[in-house]
C-alpha cells in the first residue's frame, strides 16, 4: 500500500492511497535510482490527518555522515577519471542524517509548498521504501498537446547570480544534448526551447525544455530510456552508473529515482530535493555533477547550501 500527499505547481495538495499493481494497468509509477519500476493502482482519496498518522514512524538505526574531506576525495577520485577520458561527467552525492524527534512532517510539507511553489513537493509512505519527502524541480517527461517534453535541468548557483560559469553551462550542455539523443533515438521531430535560469527557492539551475512530437511513445518505455539523465547520473551514463557505487558508497534507494503519474495525464518528477524521514530523524540527499572544470570544495559547498536549504524548511512540534 503506497499513501502519497502531493501539491502540483499552481495546485492544490491531495492525498491518496494507491495498491500494488502491474505496469501495464498502473495509475503511478515509483522507480529508484537502481532496481526496477513498480506500479501503484489508484485507491481511494485520504484526509491529510490520515496520511500523516502513519508518516515517519520507524526509527533509523545506523547513519553514518560524510566528512568535507571525504567527500572532496570521492570529488578528486572523479576528477581522475575524467582525465583518463573514462567519463566526462559524473553526479556525485551524499546523505546528511539530522538526529531529531521533534520535526513536524506536515508542517514541513507544508513550508516547501510555499517556499518552492514551482516544484512539485510531495510525501508519501510505503512500508518497504519508508517514508519520503521533497520539492523536486525536476520534470522527466510531460504530455502535452503536440507530444512529449522532458526537462533538462542542470548547474547549480545560489539565487540572484549574475553570470554562469563555463563549467555550469557545460554540465547543462551533457543533460540537453543526451535527452535530445534519447528522444530522437524513439522517433519523431525534436525541438529544444533556448536555454534559461530556473528558480528552486534559494538556488538556481540552468534549464531548457526537449520536446518531441511523438505521440505514439510508449509511457513506460520512455521512461526507463530517459533514466538516469546525466543530471543525476553522468555521461556516458553507463559508465558513469557503474563507477557510482564504488565511490558514493551507500545507496541512493528513491532519491533520483522517479515517480510518474500515467493515466488521465503523463507527467513524471525525478525525486531530488529529498529527505527521507524517521521517528528520530531526517535524513537529507543532495549532489552535484562533476566535470573536468570541478573544485572540489565547491563541489562540498553546492551540497551544503541543497542540504541547508531543505534543513531551513523544517518545522518543529
Amino acid at each position: 500500500m503506497l499513501s502519497l500527499i502531493v501539491q502540483f505547481p499552481g495546485e492544490r495538495p491531495k492525498a491518496s492511497q494507491y495498491t500494488s499493481s502491474s505496469l501495464d494497468d498502473c495509475d503511478l509509477i515509483l522507480r529508484g535510482f537502481r532496481g526496477v519500476p513498480y506500479g501503484f493502482a489508484l485507491s481511494r482519496s485520504l484526509e491529510a490527518e490520515e496520511f500523516w498518522s502513519r508518516f515517519g514512524q520507524q526509527s533509523a538505526t545506523t547513519w553514518e555522515n560524510k566528512s568535507s574531506s571525504n567527500y572532496q576525495d570521492e570529488v578528486s577520485q572523479i576528477l581522475s577519471k575524467i582525465q583518463m577520458d573514462e567519463v566526462q561527467k559524473v553526479v556525485l552525492s551524499r546523505p546528511y542524517f539530522y538526529e531529531t524527534s521533534k520535526a513536524s512532517p506536515s508542517g514541513t510539507f507544508a513550508s516547501l509548498c510555499k517556499q518552492y511553489p514551482h516544484c512539485t513537493v510531495f510525501a508519501l509512505f510505503h512500508e518497504d521504501f519508508g517514508s519520503w519527502m521533497g520539492a523536486t524541480p525536476e520534470v522527466l517527461l510531460e504530455g502535452t498537446e503536440e507530444g512529449y517534453r522532458s526537462m533538462s535541468l542542470a548547474g547549480t548557483r545560489l539565487s540572484g547570480g549574475m553570470n554562469w560559469g563555463e563549467k555550469e553551462i557545460e554540465e547543462q550542455k551533457f543533460v540537453t544534448k543526451e535527452i535530445h539523443r534519447t528522444l530522437k533515438n524513439l522517433g519523431g521531430h525534436i525541438r529544444r526551447t533556448p536555454q534559461t535560469t530556473f528558480g528552486a527557492g534559494p538556488v538556481e539551475h540552468l534549464m531548457t525544455w526537449v520536446n518531441t512530437d511523438n505521440q505514439q511513445l510508449k509511457v513506460l518505455e520512455t521512461l526507463e530510456a530517459l533514466h538516469p539523465t546525466p543530471a543525476v547520473c553522468g555521461t556516458p551514463t553507463d559508465k558513469a552508473q557503474s563507477l557510482l557505487p564504488t565511490i558514493e558508497s551507500y545507496p541512493r534507494e528513491l532519491y533520483t529515482g522517479y515517480i510518474a503519474w500515467v493515466k488521465d495525464r503523463v507527467y513524471a518528477n525525478v525525486l531530488l530535493r529529498t529527505m527521507k524521514w524517521y521517528a528520530n530523524g531526517i535524513q537529507f540527499y543532495a549532489g552535484g555533477g562533476i566535470t573536468k572544470d570541478s573544485v572540489p570544495l565547491n563541489e562540498w559547498m553546492e551540497t551544503e547550501y541543497k542540504i541547508s536549504a531543505l534543513k531551513d524548511a523544517v518545522q518543529f512540534k
